[in-house]
């Protein structure tokens, strides 16, 4: 997963960017948060092992394997879904998922004891 991370990392920071897929889900989250792509942005790159919540396991839709992490993002618990894919030659960073936690996840690296959090969004 640290592997992962730090590549994924630095696909962005060489310049090759983000893939933030405009589903409807993401862009109200983006809405609802009063963020801009470039901040979606930033919250990535901010991204540490603490945010892990699972993976890799499959992409059920395309090759590649998928990662998820979470994070508060202006006071509301973020679900992100991440991968890298190559296009052409080149490996590019995309976010398949950046929208409200909708279940409670398990944070194994997290020093409060891990276990299940984050059910403050939840309906």
């Amino acid at each position: 997963m640290t592997k992962f991370l730090r590549e994924f990392k630095k696909i962005i920071v060489e310049g090759r960017g983000l893939d933030l897929i405009p589903t409807p889900k993401n862009r109200k989250c983006m809405l609802d948060l009063g963020i801009t792509k470039r901040n979606c942005r930033d919250e990535i790159l901010s991204l540490s092992v603490e945010d892990y919540c699972e993976g890799p396991k499959s992409d059920k839709d395309q090759s590649g394997q998928l990662w998820v992490f979470s994070k508060e993002i202006n006071g509301m618990q973020v679900y992100i879904k991440l991968k890298t894919a190559v296009v052409g030659s080149q490996k590019i960073a995309k976010c398949l998922s950046f929208h409200l936690v909708e279940s409670p996840l398990c944070f194994p690296y997290r020093s409060a004891g891990g276990g299940r959090t984050n059910e403050g969004n939840l309906p």
